[in-house]
């Protein structure tokens, strides 16, 4: 996908120019925000400055041709049919769209996971909270994970002994966890119990080549703005039109609730859309500077070999599992232990989401030594997950090593 142009720089410190981040700073945390090259923020720019123009214009007439153009263009970029595909801020809202339009009942069950991304955790907490009698129910995946058969295993056993299951939400890349997951065989396992599908897609839109009408879920939603270099809020969802399911509306209720499926999402009100407008800019600069086979081969070659120095240097390990499902641009390592944030782990922050350690870590590392990167609690465990995009170098790592290093030297 994508063929370089003559004039791209080269990957690392020049290319980084094309960005806008702070200069001097290490940013290995490119799948939180991503982070847009300067000519995409320039372009949303533009179209900022012809909304206020004529804002009537913007709204009653330009806006939805722009919007059509774009949904076109990431349709095409995924694989699937415009028809098929909506435009949303993010895959959280996406996930919480499908949740809360789902017609569950009393004595039903939203299925998650220990490695559910926190937000959609709340949200279906929060969703069956409506409903009474609705539950959710919480499968645990522990580490080390062995092979993408012990994970369909997992889900065949669990759905067999909970058929009160009714809705699924899948991570095809685990976040914060970074494992890519047998998405497609889940999916097979959660239709043979009539369960819906929803793949949490957040970080596979730029890294990782998917067949979404092959996996053969009932929502399968990504975010543009992590790896596809889109402006924030950005992302999409597809609904399968095989499993088309009536219920699925938008969150908000507008005056195009009466219209068409894409009306109803387009218009939720008035709103700044000119993130969705410059998909069709981010995807034109992916392509430019080499397109996936380029972008990732760099990325993954890079977190490689950083992932390598930092266990050498800190004495430590990687998350446990096979190598095949580790995502290409993000990974998990251990931290050393650091007086003050490791001695502090106890039974409140034996999951992804419980603890402020964490996050006072990840704070510390950035106020002293300008170092971002993500601080995660992986079953009472401190580690790190690193994320490279084509700006970052080994010079990176090594920073980033040498902060590590200072902090577990301290005293408390």
């Amino acid at each position: 996908m994508g063929s370089t142009d003559d004039n791209v720089p080269a990957f690392g410190v020049e290319i980084r120019k094309e960005f806008m981040l702070r200069e001097n700073s290490v940013f290995l945390n490119h799948g939180s925000y991503g982070s847009m090259p300067r000519c995409v923020h320039e372009r949303q720019v533009r179209y900022l400055a012809e909304l206020e123009s004529h804002p009537d214009i913007w709204f009653r007439y330009n806006m939805y041709k722009y919007l059509a153009n774009s949904r076109s263009k990431v349709a095409e970029f995924m694989g699937v049919q415009a028809d098929d595909t909506f435009l949303l801020q993010n895959v959280t809202k996406a996930i919480n769209t499908v949740m809360k339009t789902f017609p569950l009942k009393s004595g039903q069950a939203y299925l998650i996971t220990s490695l559910t991304y926190g937000a959609v955790q709340v949200t279906s907490h929060s969703t069956v909270s409506r409903v009474e009698g609705a539950k959710i129910e919480k499968m645990n995946i522990p580490f080390p994970i062995t092979s993408d058969d012990s994970i369909v295993e997992t889900y065949e056993d669990f759905l067999t002994k909970h058929p009160d299951v009714k809705l699924a939400v899948i991570d095809h890349i685990t976040s914060p966890t970074s494992v890519i997951m047998p998405v497609k065989r889940i999916t097979e396992v959660c239709h043979k119990h009539g369960v819906v599908v929803v793949v949490d897609a957040a970080h596979v839109p730029g890294q990782l080549k998917v067949d979404i009408q092959d996996i053969d879920a009932d929502f399968y939603t990504g975010n543009l703005h992590k790896w596809v270099f889109c402006p924030r809020s950005c992302a999409f969802i597809w609904m399968n039109p095989k499993r088309h399911h009536t219920w699925f509306k938008p969150l908000v209720t507008s005056a195009f609730d009466n219209d068409s499926l894409h009306d109803g999402f387009a218009y939720e009100g008035t709103k700044d859309d000119t993130p969705y407008l410059c998909t069709t800019d981010g995807i034109a600069y992916y392509n430019r500077i080499g397109g996936m086979d380029k972008i990732v081969q760099h990325n993954s070659t890079l977190v490689t070999k950083g992932l390598a120095y930092l266990e050498e240097k800190w004495k430590t390990k990687r998350l446990a599992i096979p190598e095949h499902m580790e995502a290409p641009c993000l990974r998990i390592l251990h931290l050393p232990f650091i007086p003050g944030f490791s001695d502090r782990l106890g039974d409140e922050c034996t999951d992804v989401f419980k603890g402020k350690v964490n996050l006072e870590l990840q704070k510390l590392i950035l106020d002293q030594f300008d170092v971002q990167i993500a601080v995660v609690i992986i079953e009472g465990h401190l580690m790190i997950r690193v994320a490279a995009q084509v700006y970052n170098t080994m010079e990176d790592f090594i920073k980033l090593g040498e902060a590590v290093l200072v902090l577990s030297k301290q005293k408390k």
